[in-house]
């Protein structure tokens, strides 16, 4: 009997309208949104939902961090209490990449939701106000490319996602020469929607900052046990200068995977937007592993049809149930 991990995406998942049918069609989705929006507002003014889900179609990337930052908190939690309450799938482990540890703490009971909501709204306004504009680009080709070639040497190695696919940070003069390089050799590379360099130094600036927004938190044990996409081990207990790890230190993902699986299979639920993190253990997992990965959500909709299959694929002999 497999073990069921819900995973949590960060920055550069998110999207307009992700999530727009659940919100119109399910109950727990749309009642979880109003409810952490009601915060949102609150705390910094304005209403996330009425950002994610504008009636006109909207043109352009959703990129601007004072509401992708609670957009994707929201929508992440939400899909889990859906998971938890109407599907009864209840995780054995939580794992987040980068933000999504955010998200991930919240589940597990480690922070309240609502006041991991308030700290990212205020993370959002402090690197808005402390650091310079960035960037980050996907590269899709062998990572060891990072360290070989001078168009790489004043950016930050951000995530090796697998070995042909990684990301990297920095300012934008040197993201657009390192894209006039990777086109001039015919190798692909990837924009992500982010106006900031995260798991880089020019996050530093905002250090101080940053970590106060999480002073007043109380941090509980987690009630479900909480795997680091940045130590790639479980941890038993978090400080407010660990979520500054996250988001400035490279992160470990798809290693916390690989020591995961050390110790069994696992039912991998992605509950990002976007479906990236099964794609990333699509890649990642080792043929001889039975673990498999189910995607709740992408671009394309039908989140109702994915939960129905996931609903029959969680069936009593791979969840106990």
């Amino acid at each position: 009997m497999s073990k069921v991990v819900f995973l949590f995406s960060g920055q550069g998942s998110q999207y307009f309208n992700m999530g727009a049918e659940l919100y119109r069609a399910n109950a727990t989705f749309r009642r979880t949104l109003q409810w952490l929006d009601e915060e949102a507002i609150r705390v910094s003014g304005s209403s996330v939902i009425a950002q994610i889900y504008r009636d006109q179609q909207v043109k352009g990337e959703f990129d601007e961090l004072r509401y992708t930052n609670p957009a994707l908190f929201m929508v992440q939690y939400a899909m889990a209490k859906v998971l938890q309450e109407e599907l009864q799938i209840h995780p054995s482990y939580v794992l987040g990449y980068s933000l999504g540890e955010m998200v991930a703490a919240a589940v597990s009971g480690i922070v309240h939701p609502l006041d991991m909501l308030g700290a990212l709204i205020r993370q959002a306004l402090e690197i808005k106000a402390h650091c310079s504009n960035g960037g980050m680009l996907t590269v899709l080709q062998d990572h060891r490319i990072f360290r070989e070639q001078q168009p790489f040497s004043s950016l930050s190695l951000a995530a090796v996602n697998y070995d042909e696919h990684f990301i990297v940070a920095g300012d934008e003069p040197s993201l657009q020469q390192l894209e006039r390089f990777l086109g001039q050799q015919d190798l692909l590379s990837v924009r992500l929607p982010v106006r900031y360099a995260f798991h880089s130094p020019m996050m530093d600036p905002v250090k101080s900052a940053f970590v106060s927004c999480f002073r007043d938190i109380h941090f509980s044990t987690p009630v479900i046990p909480f795997v680091s996409g940045t130590l790639a081990k479980r941890v038993y207990m978090t400080v407010a200068d660990y979520y500054w790890e996250v988001i400035r230190a490279p992160v470990r993902f798809s290693e916390a995977v690989r020591q995961m699986e050390t110790a069994g299979n696992y039912f991998y639920i992605d509950c990002s937007p976007s479906g990236t993190l099964k794609s990333i253990l699509d890649r990642i997992l080792s043929p001889a592993s039975s673990s498999v990965c189910h995607a709740t959500m992408n671009r394309f909709g039908n989140e109702l049809k994915k939960l129905q299959l996931l609903s029959q694929q969680c069936d009593a002999t791979w969840l106990g149930r």
